[in-house]
């Protein structure tokens, strides 16, 4: 990017308001109170690999700009601040990566997104934000046609003397009296008093000297030719931003005074008003990334002027990338609709790529963001793209130095100004609620639970809400793609009786547009949970291990004054035929619960012995709810266990069946599957194996989770004396393949674990001094770290050297059946030997039949191992967590 220029505030132009912040943390003044926390969403390989989970990002509830509630004026594009997060530019991140090593991630990450989730040449797209209501959307058509013309007039005059006498009156001379007498209005204004609308109070020659004044700033860009030559990037800033300032101009006089009805969010059109300060970082960015132009929302009546002050992620409407071509610009493209990315020109999918790394910041900062808008603009060629859960899909190209073109992109605008909140991406379930003394608060509904089969909404239920007042947020929707989970504190807006604090998981659930079984989330969340909490009501010992579903259910939105289900197919409509491949039969479906307890972060223990109890009280819950249940978690991670605290005791807590599945339809399944978080992820998991996934692959997961808590730190402090070292454990978190390869090395035996348990945390001498005090503190965390790695040892060999399991369910690595001919593996060489048996299965090396070797990791899906191998593993922790209760 070019180095941002410096920007000096003109006369009107619009301040951002000063932030005001609201409580940064969750208080609780009791310490005996139980607390609730969730967790970030999960990251799967083909998507979310990379992104940044909440374990480490502090949340704050913040309020930066109010969002009013008067009929009169519409509200901000935007959500007011209701989550912060500490940049990451110098710190490392939760998953134990440098800066640098997650920006290479991030940016691998969105090259593949632009590769696999996109499709592009799709015209349809810009009619999805055409106004739903009749009236609306007529007068839409009327303002587009109108502005079109206008538009066309002034560049009927050509760009000779009469830009640059406009360009100095501009400067500050007499602004230019004349009218645009050619460009009648009369057919806008018919239709403006007939719906009783009057234009702004504003003389013909005061509008002209305005336009005439931004078509001046920007009428190079619609000129452009092959003979204008290589274009810079920089130069076309503002030109684009007088161009929506020229829109924003007649938006504001002749549309001024329109309103809707009582609800804010449709009351009146809006403003869609550029950013004065462009190629800057964000407010609210946990990296370095730098976005060129954004638009953000204001009231029709507000000063049109670029907003001044620093850009926030958090109300931002829409990114636009702007990319320079290696060439002169060029036609635009005439391919065919619904291509794929294959056939884009590298200047296209690179801004693509810059606008999908800014996007995820979008919905991480906004709780309220369904699904996003975005702009590419190369050269003279602009592209609308609609950013949702299941992928995303990009309008054809849009020539500006084209008057169809130009049309095109100037009704997308004003439909962006007239259309429904939900059709621009937001949520009107979410919401702010203004309140005395400018102090406001968050409002959100949640769907009640509905008397459908096992806890799901029947066909003809009644849709009911109850609404909570959101007292804080601790988990962003920081994926580009994927369940977009949001998690908040709230209580009930109506309370009555002792109903206290719960937490709002949000999320959109990968449901089946067919009712397809055997696929993740066949059931939902919300039926899991029924079904568990059915369980622990004939079995009150495992009260508080797993969650309590209070209300749920899926979100319905009010279209055009109908309910409908808020999905990705509602978002698209038939549109959804373009959705990549492995998104064509399945579509995120809005999903929203409300549960207790309330628990705290895992990584809130305050040593290894709590840390051990409650990894103990999570697995007796997993074990439960398979056995009893037969639902099979599949997403053991960091976030994923939570504790409670009641005075000295302590409970784990085992949340999120998200991505759980019913055991017996995932023992016939055939097809790969890759679910979970990266770092935590099993071997047969990551290797997409076609093999049933069971316990054991859970079990993997609790394993290499006390490693990584163990190489990190247990406990904040310990996190912040480890930052920034270089462990081996980070190849858990570049990629499949690396993790893969590291992770089988690491369990072939004793000695290659033990590699890694060397780099255990260890508290440093100048942290707790020198004095006796000091050096005893240190000498009992050291002895904790140890008597974890001796726990750790003991899991591994539960599960990859257990004894009551077959000599084929063994070991860490591909093993050799019995054909004398198939060479034998390496001890501490991994790599080599996996080569070296590639070689020989493809029939250049050895001389023997070519018997497919046997995959101990594979045999360990077996029913009966994975049912001893889960036993082993949940008797050891919970034989080591009692010694530890009863010793307290």
């Amino acid at each position: 990017m070019a180095r941002k220029a410096k920007s000096t505030k003109p006369a009107g132009a619009t301040s951002k308001a000063p932030k005001k912040r609201l409580h940064s943390e969750l208080e609780n003044d009791d310490p005996n109170q139980q607390q609730t926390i969730l967790p970030p969403e999960p990251c799967t390989p083909t998507k979310q690999t990379g992104g940044r989970s909440g374990a480490e990002v502090e949340y704050s509830a913040k309020k930066t700009r109010k969002r009013t509630s008067a009929p009169t004026t519409a509200p901000a594009l935007r959500s007011p601040g209701l989550l912060s997060r500490s940049s990451h530019a110098n710190t490392l991140s939760s998953r134990g990566l440098p800066p640098k090593a997650q920006k290479i991630i991030r940016e691998n990450e969105a090259d593949h997104q632009v590769e696999n989730m996109l499709c592009a040449n799709i015209p349809e797209i810009l009619q999805q934000a055409r106004p739903h209501d009749g009236a609306r959307s007529e007068l839409a058509i009327a303002t587009s046609e109108y502005i079109c013309a206008d538009l066309e007039w002034r560049i009927s005059k050509g760009p000779n003397q009469r830009v640059l006498r406009l360009r100095k009156r501009a400067k500050g001379k007499q602004p230019d009296t004349a009218t645009s007498t050619t460009n009648d209005d009369s057919k806008l204004a018919a239709l403006l008093s007939s719906m009783g609308i009057a234009a702004a109070n504003e003389s013909s020659a005061e509008l002209e000297g305005k336009l005439a004044a931004e078509f001046s700033e920007f009428q190079p860009w619609v000129f452009l030719s092959a003979s204008s030559g290589k274009q810079n990037e920089r130069q076309s800033y503002p030109w684009i931003q007088h161009f929506h300032l020229y829109i924003a101009h007649l938006i504001r006089h002749y549309l001024g005074s329109v309103q809707y009805g009582e609800n804010p969010a449709t009351a009146s059109p809006r403003l869609l008003l550029p950013y004065k300060r462009t190629d800057t970082k964000y407010k609210g960015s946990d990296d370095d990334t730098r976005a060129d132009i954004g638009l953000v929302s204001r009231s029709v009546g507000a000063n049109v002027a670029m907003v001044d002050g620093s850009a926030y992620y958090n109300e931002v409407f829409a990114v636009t990338e702007v990319k320079a071509s290696s060439g002169p610009p060029r036609a635009a493209s005439t391919a065919d609709s619904g291509i794929d990315t294959s056939q884009l020109d590298g200047d296209t999918k690179q801004a693509f790529k810059q606008l999908f790394l800014y996007s995820r910041q979008v919905f991480a900062e906004q709780p309220d963001r369904r699904f996003m808008w975005g702009i590419t603009i190369c050269d003279n060629h602009i592209r609308a793209c609609v950013l949702t859960s299941s992928g995303a899909l990009a309008s054809h190209e849009m020539d500006i130095t084209t008057a169809k073109g130009r049309c095109d992109y100037i009704r997308l605008l004003v439909n962006w100004c007239l259309c429904d909140w939900h059709q621009l991406g937001f949520d009107p379930s979410v919401r702010y609620c203004e309140g005395e003394r400018g102090n406001g608060h968050w409002e959100i509904d949640v769907p009640q639970m509905a008397t459908g089969d096992a806890g799901m909404e029947s066909a003809g239920s009644r849709y009911e809400t109850q609404t909570y007042t959101i007292t804080g947020a601790c988990v962003a929707a920081d994926h580009l793609f994927g369940r977009h989970t949001r998690c908040f504190v709230a209580t009930p807006k109506q309370s009555t009786g002792n109903q206290g604090k719960v937490l709002i998981k949000d999320s959109w659930s990968y449901l089946g547009r067919h009712q397809v079984q055997e696929r993740s989330g066949e059931l939902g969340e919300i039926a899991f949970l029924t079904k568990i909490n059915q369980m622990v009501d004939e079995h009150p010992e495992f009260a508080g291990t797993v969650p309590r579903l209070e209300d749920g259910g899926i979100v319905r939105l009010d279209v055009n004054g109908q309910l409908a289900i808020d999905s990705v197919e509602t978002v698209l409509g038939d549109l959804c035929r373009h959705l990549p491949k492995h998104s064509s039969d399945y579509a995120y479906t809005h999903v929203r619960l409300a549960m207790t307890p309330v628990g705290m972060r895992l990584r809130e223990v305050r040593s290894v012995a709590e840390l051990v109890v409650v990894i103990s009280d999570a697995l007796q819950a997993h074990k439960a709810v398979l056995d009893h249940c037969q639902i099979l978690h599949r997403d053991i991670s960091e976030n994923n266990i939570m504790f409670t605290r009641s005075g000295n005791n302590i409970h784990g807590m085992l949340i999120d069946f998200d991505n759980a599945v019913d055991a017996n339809a995932a023992r016939n399944r055939s097809g790969p599957v890759c679910t979970g978080t990266l770092p935590f992820m099993s071997v047969n998991n990551l290797r997409k194996a076609k093999v049933a996934r069971t316990a054991v692959d859970d079990m993997e997961s609790v394993l290499y989770l006390l490693i990584w808590l163990g190489v990190w730190g247990i406990t904040t402090e310990h996190r912040e004396q480890t930052r920034g070292k270089d462990r081996r454990v980070v190849n858990w978190s570049m990629d499949v393949e690396t993790a893969i390869d590291s992770k089988c090395y690491t369990m072939s035996s004793k000695s290659n674990l033990n590699i890694l348990l060397n780099e255990f945390y260890t508290p440093p001498v100048s942290k707790l001094g020198s004095t006796p005090q000091a050096q005893a503190e240190r000498k009992s965390v050291i002895k904790e770290y140890n008597s974890l790695k001796q726990i750790i040892q003991k899991m591994r060999k539960a599960i990859f050297d257990n004894p009551n399991v077959p000599d084929n369910a063994r070991g860490a690595e591909i093993k050799p059946s019995n054909d004398p001919s198939m060479p034998a593996l390496n001890e501490g060489s991994i790599d080599d030997a996996v080569d070296e048996w590639a070689l020989h299965l493809k029939g250049t090396s050895g001389t023997g039949n070519k018997q497919k070797p046997v995959d101990s990791f594979e045999e360990r899906a077996d029913p009966e191992v994975a049912r001893r191998i889960h036993g082993d593993v949940v008797r050891l922790l919970k034989a080591c967590a009692d010694l530890i209760r009863s010793m307290s």
